[in-house]
């Protein structure tokens, strides 16, 4: 991944995309990875991002291999039905596990190396999304709810029991643990990948013209509210370069305690 600490935007046919991964105020190394691509033929695009776990321990890698199996899809055949795009999504998460794992066991380094991971396949009417973990997809539509994934992770399940509250999610001791990831776990079980296909929330959406969606590492959504992300998504909801540039300095603002990761991408036509 080439430096990304500044916003870059790029205009792939019918969408005009944004992307940063910046090291934060804190780390020493940025373990985040990032992939956005259109399929050769212009029909879809390809957004990944990747938030490695291990430290020293290879979450670095583990956030490359995710986005290197990723990119092999884009040398397959885009799938025609959206079962069947979902179903491309899946193999491929399962995938980048299989050969995380496998890479962890030949280095003894990288032993125990993990990732977090948010996929999405895009058209211009709708797209396909797939996570495991606490890294997020949020689809923006002026005047209509945010819709945002819910994280894999101890918090998410202690806010859902009413265990604690919305304001103690920044300062919680178990913030970072998730309860999902590529890689990283002992034994050879099964991840949760979400979400599930013919249930809610569905993981097909339909897309119209100025929608938003953005997929980061909760380096960036960590310390922001929704309501703050929308607002920036409705301030500059024409200038994605802005809006991402905006939460990224945001996120900075509060501490930058992590890497944070975005990619936002703006419907055209």
């Amino acid at each position: 991944m080439s430096d990304l600490a500044e916003v870059h935007v790029q205009t792939l046919g019918w969408a005009t995309v944004a992307k940063v991964s910046h090291i934060g105020n804190v780390r020493k190394e940025n373990q985040d990875n990032l992939l956005i691509k259109p399929w050769p033929d212009g029909s879809a695009i390809l957004a990944v991002v990747a938030d490695g776990m291990g430290g020293g321990r290879g979450g670095k890698r583990a956030a490359e291999i995710t986005v290197e199996t990723f990119a092999t899809l884009l040398s397959q055949p885009l799938a025609n039905s959206l079962s069947d795009r979902y179903q491309q999504l899946w193999n491929t998460l399962h995938q980048a596990d299989e050969n995380i794992r496998a890479e962890g066991c030949i280095n003894p380094k990288l032993a125990g190396m993990g990732a977090t991971a948010v996929v999405a396949l895009i058209t211009p009417n709708e797209m396909i999304h797939l996570y495991a973990g606490d890294s997020r997809l949020y689809h923006y539509r002026p005047d209509e709810f945010l819709y945002k994934t819910a994280d894999h992770s101890v918090i998410r399940m202690l806010l859902e029991i009413g265990r604690i509250t919305e304001e103690e999610v920044a300062t919680h001791p178990m913030r970072a643990v998730v309860s999902s990831c590529l890689g990283g776990r002992d034994g050879n079980g099964d991840f949760s990948i979400d979400p599930k296909w013919n249930r809610e929330p569905s993981p097909q959406r339909e897309l119209q013209v100025d929608d938003l969606l953005l997929l980061c590492s909760d380096g960036l959504h960590g310390r922001l509210r929704d309501s703050e992300i929308q607002g920036y998504l409705d301030g500059y909801r024409q200038w994605p370069r802005k809006a991402l540039e905006a939460l990224k300095e945001r996120a900075l603002d509060e501490g930058g305690l992590d890497n944070l990761t975005g990619i936002l991408i703006h419907i055209n036509a």
